[in-house]
């Protein structure tokens, strides 16, 4: 789709980023026959394929296997130097040849020779209603790439700014790096973000002004204000956010980000409660564009090797620089703007959606940053190539109302365990500080946190 047909038929843009799974963990089954035989999509032909299979550490080759879900024991190891391991880069080609997922998991874990290590696991539609929907009714992207070969702050950053002053996930608050809110701002640009818990954009002290304004919205507001905010100040870019298993404060009782340990049911319920409310008002949804995709792969086996796009650190950091893509994540377009059931092969990553903005936002021409238009001069497409010309489709699917059952631990708080949850932590306290009452007020639920 082109600028001229993105400016006729694409008022609102939905962006849904969840956390830390791999194509092949969510959607490598769909090819296979028992699963829908999808022959468009690049997933997991066979589980007996060796080319996919990871040695471990007692010398055994681990093939992807037929899991369920579930709560996971543990996270699974993706910073920086795992994904290297996990890549596993030939001597002989220097290309990555994805053998090395296990390998990473014995030496995060202290492991060796785990039956069915959790890498190398593979979910079925059965256990992801809301997911395997959407992929059947809309476009499923089998070429979406987290930006870089690293964690979850790196890859996010990426995702807001189109660069990352960070490498590696820290526990101290995020860099202070403009965000697709101030771009959105100067192009005079309506935009909200809806959380089901504590903001992302907690974390960056420039943000903490915006969050106690009504642009900083509950999840539940969303549906409401969908279908009867006026036109005049109803947003044209919401960024919908689940309630993150790494904060100390869950405002439901449980996280819905999909990071493991948390089993998936909670953020198959989380994004089906997002789509119906967008779908609640026909009218609206048929110049809506929802795309659904995760921050990083989460330490889960992909086999397709990540893109050789280049991203060298921003002026004012000395971190080594990127040569390639992360590993492909899970990226599903959602509108009445593309064909049911298609599988889109652009090569993407998260700056897609920033190129997006730009080509529907800005001036003709005009690209979001240097930065992006660098990844876009090195092969990496906008979201508009996903989308299809043509007038938009009148039918609206529905999920079923079939109840996703899951199970996890109920808690308003939580003891920080790892760098980005003491990041999230750090941030509640300062934020607080800084803005005292008044954010009390608007998110009450951070007071068991402070309390002594």
């Amino acid at each position: 789709m082109n600028r001229q047909e993105l400016l006729e038929r694409v008022d609102t843009i939905v962006i849904i980023m969840m956390e830390n799974r791999s194509f092949d963990h969510l959607l490598g089954t769909l090819c296979q026959p028992q699963f829908g035989g999808r022959t468009d999509i690049d997933g997991v032909k066979s589980l007996l394929d060796p080319d996919s299979a990871n040695p471990a550490g007692d010398s055994t080759l681990v093939f992807p296997f037929i899991t369920r879900d579930g709560p996971l024991t543990n996270d699974l190891p993706h910073e920086r130097d795992n994904v290297a391991i996990q890549l596993a880069s030939s001597n002989i080609t220097g290309g990555p040849t994805m053998t090395g997922f296990v390998k990473a998991y014995e030496q995060a874990t202290g492991t060796s020779g785990v039956d069915e290590p959790p890498p190398m696991g593979l979910l079925t539609p059965q256990d992801l209603p809301t997911t395997s929907f959407l992929a059947r009714e809309y476009a499923v992207c089998d070429r979406w790439f987290s930006p870089i070969p690293a964690s979850t702050q790196p890859n996010r950053l990426m995702a807001v700014s189109g660069f990352t002053e960070r490498d590696h996930t820290l526990s101290g608050l995020l860099p202070n790096q403009e965000t697709l809110f101030q771009w959105l701002d100067a192009h005079q640009v309506r935009w909200r973000v809806y959380s089901a818990g504590l903001s992302f954009f907690t974390l960056m002290p420039r943000m903490w002004p915006e969050l106690l304004t009504d642009r900083f919205r509950r999840l539940p507001q969303l549906s409401f204000d969908f279908v009867h905010e006026p036109d005049a100040t109803r947003p044209n870019v919401i960024v919908v956010e689940p309630d993150y298993d790494d904060s100390p404060v869950h405002l439901n009782g449980h996280a819905c980000d999909n990071h493991p340990p948390v089993p998936m049911s909670f953020g198959e319920a989380f994004v089906r409660q997002v789509y119906e409310a967008l779908t609640s008002s026909p009218d609206r949804w048929r110049r809506t564009v929802m795309i659904v995709t995760y921050d990083e792969h989460g330490g889960f086996y992909d086999h397709v090797p990540p893109l050789r796009v280049p991203c060298p650190p921003p002026p004012g950091t000395d971190y080594p620089p990127f040569e390639t893509t992360g590993v492909r994540v899970p990226g599903i377009v959602a509108s009445p703007l593309v064909q049911r059931g298609v599988a889109k092969h652009a090569q993407l990553d998260h700056t897609s959606i920033l190129a997006l903005l730009a080509e529907r936002f800005g001036q003709p021409g005009e690209s979001y940053s240097a930065a992006v238009a660098a990844r876009a001069t090195a092969g990496i497409a906008s979201v508009s190539a996903v989308l299809d010309s043509g007038p938009p489709r009148s039918d609206v699917p529905r999920i079923p109302p079939a109840a996703i059952t899951g199970s996890a631990s109920l808690k308003t708080w939580a003891e920080p365990v790892n760098a980005m949850s003491h990041c999230f932590a750090s941030a509640i306290e300062q934020f607080a500080e800084a803005h005292g009452s008044d954010a009390l007020a608007k998110y009450p639920e951070i007071a068991h946190w402070l309390s002594p």
